[in-house]
């Protein structure tokens, strides 16, 4: 049986009664795997993961979290032989992606630093208050950010990025780094609920408000590693001015929580951001650079210019001549210098036309794709749909709700996410793509819609989006 029909399965065994929708949606790097349920009034997320240990965590923190009262997604029913969970739907808008369609002038303004001082005191409430009474046995596969724990991510980075980008260091001169780093980390004591993957990715916006997802890998650790997840995410671009005030909101707030001093907490922030962004780095050479996946070499130029940024302001209270050393010396290698060449900004130009008004955009630079939307089912058959437009929230919903329109969103997306490669050694910085319906007005507006959100979640890209009949 696949897992799609082991979630409706479950879901019928739940509700009673089988979804009327299923929609299988993306996945990220884990081996979770993710369904979108509709039911009648009911919609709901459909979760599978191999790993019981993972899913008995993030069930189990969920159900603590929200007797906190913590803004996390509501676990509606676990079935753990199945290794599968219902749960609170969130939407599809991560903070990743909420940043991503924002307009240059939008992206990091104050409403955006708003947001982030907001988070920044929910993560400590998460901290301080998420670890009161929770059950640590359920931590997998630590129950604390220990000595095991540090050294893991310290491997990562040597074996799965340095030597992959082939960075030279001596081996026993980077050992007493490591050796030394760990020891000061762990002096900063392991008292707090740590998240683990506290990034843009994780964190879901919903009316304007941000939930948390995905920390079935919490343990007992230090508050400053969290908010070096957040604001160092090298996918994110997140500007030194939004870092350095998120930083200092989340200090202050958890000083004010714990009645530790400031000074105590900053003196420990530089190193956890270091560690941080060694494992990031680890996990992009594993997932970029040995299993050349394209999303996670994209972030390599991003975190090892973070990296240096960091090694070379003093932020880091403990001298590491070699670790130092081995990462200035990575933007010298061959490997970085060829991602380093593909990371130039590509922007993507959508556009919704009219096939009645004989309309084809013309290209210049001969670069692009046209996508033909009237295969897919026509919301002008609704009536109460008929005078509305691909813009519209009612609209927006019957294609949402319509694996075939979904999928062939996805289809688009892929195509052209696909050609970025070729495109970038061709040095073609503007792509065009065209999405044509009878009408200009529903499935084309729609198509390019859809795709430019999924599109402008990629790092090094730019997404316009113009309707031409609703223009004229």
């Amino acid at each position: 049986m696949d897992i799609r029909t082991r979630v409706e399965k479950a879901f019928e065994r739940w509700k009673g009664s089988p979804p009327e929708i299923i929609t299988r949606l993306p996945q990220s790097g884990s081996d979770r795997v993710y369904f979108r349920l509709i039911c009648r009034e009911d919609q709901v997320i459909g979760a599978y993961n191999p790993s019981r240990e993972e899913n008995e965590a993030f069930v189990g923190f969920s159900n603590h979290f929200r007797s906190k009262g913590l803004p996390v997604p509501e676990i509606y029913v676990y079935y753990p032989e199945d290794k599968i969970y219902f749960l609170e739907d969130l939407g599809d808008i991560n903070l990743f992606t909420w940043l991503a369609r924002r307009s240059d002038e939008e992206r990091f303004n104050k409403e955006t630093e708003k947001l982030f001082h907001t988070i920044a005191g929910d993560l400590v409430r998460i901290q301080t208050e998420g670890i009161r009474g929770l059950d640590l046995s359920l931590c997998y596969p630590h129950r604390s950010f220990d000595r095991q724990s540090i050294v893991w991510d310290m491997n990562y980075y040597k074996y799965m990025f340095l030597k992959l980008i082939g960075a030279p260091f001596n081996e026993t001169r980077l050992e007493r780094d490591f050796e030394i780093l760990t020891r000061f980390l762990l002096d900063a004591g392991q008292e707090y609920f740590l998240f683990r993957d506290f990034q843009t990715a994780n964190i879901m916006i919903r009316d304007g408000k941000p939930w948390y997802i995905d920390y079935q890998g919490g343990r007992l650790g230090a508050p400053q590693y969290d908010i070096a997840s957040l604001v160092y995410d090298a996918k994110a671009y997140i500007p030194e001015n939004i870092r350095k005030t998120t930083i200092d909101r989340h200090l202050a707030l958890f000083a004010e929580a714990t009645g530790r001093s400031r000074e105590s907490l900053e003196m420990y922030q530089g190193a956890f951001t270091l560690i941080r962004l060694m494992q990031a780095l680890g996990a992009f050479g594993f997932r970029g650079l040995h299993e050349n996946k394209p999303t996670f070499n994209e972030s390599i130029v991003p975190a090892v210019e973070l990296m240096n940024e960091l090694l070379e302001s003093g932020d880091v209270k403990i001298d590491l001549p070699e670790l130092k050393r081995a990462s200035l010396a990575v933007p010298l290698q061959r490997k970085y210098r060829i991602l380093e060449h593909y990371q130039d900004m590509v922007t993507i130009h959508l556009e919704s036309f009219a096939y009645v008004k004989g309309k084809i955009v013309n290209y210049d630079n001969g670069s692009g794709f046209v996508f033909d939307c009237r295969g897919l089912s026509n919301p002008v058959t609704v009536a109460e749909l008929s005078e509305l437009t691909g813009l519209d929230p009612e609209v927006i919903e019957f294609f949402n709700n319509d694996d075939e329109a979904v999928a062939f969103a996805g289809d688009c997306t892929n195509i052209i996410r696909n050609s970025l490669p070729m495109m970038r050694r061709k040095g073609i910085v503007n792509i065009h793509a065209a999405f044509g319906c009878v009408g200009g007005h529903h499935r084309s507006v729609w198509s390019a819609e859809r795709v430019a959100l999924m599109l402008s979640a990629m790092p090094g890209v730019e997404v316009s989006v113009k309707h031409t009949a609703l223009e004229e």
